[in-house]
């Protein structure tokens, strides 16, 4: 789909001068100084060959204790307490707790004071699809939630997580809205099947659920008549059950997706956005090798909108290591900041939109963050000013490791940060972790990483990110560190004491490759910003 319409830039000159105040997507505004006090996880899984683990971070020089409970298909756990040392990492394996060892569950903690967790699975789906997803948690609940991913063709199951963590029931309403046209756009997970057809007078599929208290539902998306073969986004709404008078609590919304693609198994997931935004941020992505890159763009507006997607490469052309087996590729120059690789798209009224990272020219052996800005279209048939629509964006990769694979994907951040915090790492046996930084700022930043492990004895370490680029840390190679638990605290540093986060912040990310109990994969999630 071509930017044909013209841009009216001054409908959106307002909304992006005030995104230096936005929050990161899942975040309320925060409590302390680091961290947040309550978290959701709606996803998780025992049964068969599900393991789930809930990783703990204190990122803070204090103690701090954790209270965690598990919502079973049809029981509330009593509370499990936790100790979590200052500056630590702490592991929770939800398998070995008492009568949760064969069930779906959503995951509550409070602390005393601010932490951050995740979510990490590993799995072999119905025995045929076996990989590792991971996800940040929630910290609030959310009336409204977006979900930009969803894919039902070929071997692709998708799955809509809703956690209601309220004492009354709770009703919500499913929108999933497809792509309004096929060409140029979508994955190929199979060739020979021939595309659906929109239909031009159903803008999207509607569904409606009760949620029951402390519950989770589960919603399987290739299940839903005129679902059964598409790209699909979700949005999730909280409604009124009774006359509409009374106070419509909030839900927590999560997608996993499990999937079979070229040859490649596995599975991602990822936590919803509770708004949308005019900017978003993606530091992960690759195209080398035997990895795809997939951008996914949500329109849930009544209106069109214009996407600008801005490429963010290395500026020293480091990166990991994609396949062992293949020669390292040849270093890339350092980029130009007016020669980064620039797209625009519009976006129909209820549209998802797919684009294709390595088929960009440019980007076909690379690392590549990626900046998403909204911009205004003209109105069809009217010719005025249309609107400067908010979007939701994720990201998804599949990849090939060896002789396996596997895929990843996660939410975007909205805003850059002065500090980042990532839960999960783990460097032992075939595990690999890396750290990803995008600096979208037209000058150079250093960034001061702290690395946590169980033990509380944090390791320091000093990065230069270079303008309108992306880095990439290899936590394994960092001595101290090489085989052990980690979480990740980073904090950029200012120019000048007096200049705002958001004049020089920057969006860190995390991905991991990993051989786990036979299963190969790997799986990755958005840090969480102060």
């Amino acid at each position: 789909m071509s930017s044909t319409r013209a841009r009216v830039s001054l409908s959106c000159f307002l909304i992006m001068t005030v995104a230096c105040a936005m929050l990161l997507v899942v975040a309320p505004p925060p409590a302390e100084a680091c961290g947040y006090s309550n978290w959701y996880l709606p996803e998780g899984c025992t049964s068969g060959n599900f393991d789930t683990y809930i990783l703990l971070q204190n990122p803070t020089d204090g103690e701090k204790e954790a209270s965690i409970r598990f919502l079973a298909e049809d029981s509330v756990t009593e509370p499990l307490e936790v100790d979590l040392p200052e500056n630590s990492r702490t592991t929770v394996k939800i398998d070995d707790q008492p009568g949760l060892s064969d069930t779906s569950v959503a995951t509550l903690v409070e602390a005393t004071g601010g932490i951050i967790v995740e979510r990490a699975m590993y799995f072999n789906y119905e025995g045929t699809r076996a990989g590792g997803s991971n996800s940040i948690g929630a910290m609030q609940t959310s009336r409204y939630w977006y979900l930009a991913e969803g894919y039902t063709g070929g071997e692709f199951d998708t799955y809509v997580l809703v956690m209601n963590p309220n004492e009354v029931p709770v009703d919500i309403e499913a929108r999933f809205i497809t792509p309004k046209e096929e060409e140029g756009a979508g994955r190929e997970a199979n060739p020979y099947e021939p595309d659906p057809e929109p239909d031009p007078d159903q803008p999207y599929i509607t569904k409606t659920y009760t949620i029951q208290p402390m519950r989770r539902l589960t919603i399987h998306v290739d299940d839903i008549t005129g679902l059964g073969d598409t790209e699909v986004s979700t949005e999730i709404r909280s409604v009124a059950s009774g006359s509409g008078d009374e106070e419509v609590p909030g839900v927590v919304a999560e997608r996993a997706v499990y999937f079979k693609y070229m040859g490649i198994d596995g599975g991602h997931c990822s936590i919803g956005a509770p708004r949308t935004s005019n900017t978003w941020y993606l530091p992960e992505g690759r195209t080398t090798g035997e990895f795809d890159t997939y951008v996914l763009v949500m329109n849930p507006n009544s209106s069109p909108t214009g996407v600008k997607a801005t490429f963010m490469v290395p500026s020293d052309g480091a990166g990991r290591d994609a396949n062992p087996y293949e020669p390292e590729p040849e270093p890339e120059p350092d980029p130009d900041p007016d020669e980064l690789v620039v797209r625009e798209y519009v976006l129909e009224p209820y549209e998802r939109f797919t684009i294709e990272v390595d088929k960009i020219t440019g980007l076909e052996e690379n690392d590549v963050a990626t900046m998403i800005e909204t911009f205004a279209v003209e109105a069809d048939g009217d010719g005025g000013a249309g609107c400067c629509n908010p979007v939701v964006v994720e990201r998804a990769v599949y990849f090939a490791r060896g002789n396996d694979g596997d895929g990843h994907n996660t939410v975007g951040a909205t805003t850059k940060h002065e500090y980042w915090m990532l839960a999960e790492g783990y460097t032992a046996g075939s595990f690999d972790t890396y750290v990803l930084i995008q600096n979208p700022n037209a000058y150079d930043v250093t960034v001061d990483a702290e690395f946590m492990t169980p033990e509380g004895d944090p390791i320091n370490k000093e990065y230069k990110v270079a303008a309108k680029s992306r880095k990439t840390i290899l936590v394994d190679d960092i001595e101290g560190l090489e085989s052990t638990e980690v979480s990740t605290k980073l904090r950029v540093r200012g120019e000048a004491e007096y200049e705002a986060a958001c004049s020089y912040g920057i969006i860190a990310e995390r991905a991991m490759y990993f051989e786990y109990n036979g299963i190969m994969g790997g799986h990755c999630s958005l840090g969480v910003g102060e």
